[in-house]
């Protein structure tokens, strides 16, 4: 059980989100802000070349309107556009923020949204949107097996965005 899961001010959400929602808490302990994103698992038997969470504000030097974003994994023959079915639920997660500057750093894991579910967070990432718009971990730790972590009573799975506190 890392730091950031003991917190005890997250809490667990009572009852289960739905589908294509976001929920955002800060932990009065750490600092971190975590940012989940509930996806109907659906998306992963389908056609889609990526799925967009809703918005949300990432707090950065000022607060700015972002949003997560799944691709599936590229088709290894190279032949035709990749899908989250030809990945068979793999893939990769990115942030995307409107601002065009300031600097976060952050971990990502996903989860079948209970508390029961052992979390694997990847990064930390650091990045500075002055950069780019659009920004996922490293090369080597940026697939998923999405399909691991759909929940079966909901059809869901979680996408988990922990923003790391700015150390001045």
């Amino acid at each position: 059980l890392s730091a950031l899961e003991a917190d005890p001010t997250w809490g667990c959400p009572s009852p289960p989100p739905q589908a294509h929602t976001i929920s955002h808490k800060t932990s009065r302990i750490s600092g971190v802000h975590r940012i989940i994103w509930t996806v109907d698992a659906g998306k992963l038997r389908n056609h889609e070349r990526q799925a967009v969470s809703p918005s949300f504000e990432l707090p950065l030097a000022s607060l700015a309107t972002s949003r997560l974003v799944i691709f599936p994994r590229p088709n290894t023959d190279g032949k035709g556009s990749a899908s989250f079915k030809k990945s068979g639920g793999c893939g990769s997660v990115h942030l995307k923020c409107e601002a065009s500057g300031g600097s976060v750093s952050f971990l990502v894991a996903i989860s079948d949204g209970t508390t029961g579910f052992a979390k694997k967070p990847r990064g930390p990432v650091m990045h500075n949107f002055a950069d780019h718009s659009t920004c996922g971990l490293p090369k080597d730790q940026e697939q998923w097996d999405f399909g691991k972590a759909v929940n079966q009573a909901t059809q869901t799975f979680s996408v988990c965005l922990d923003i790391l506190p700015c150390r001045q």
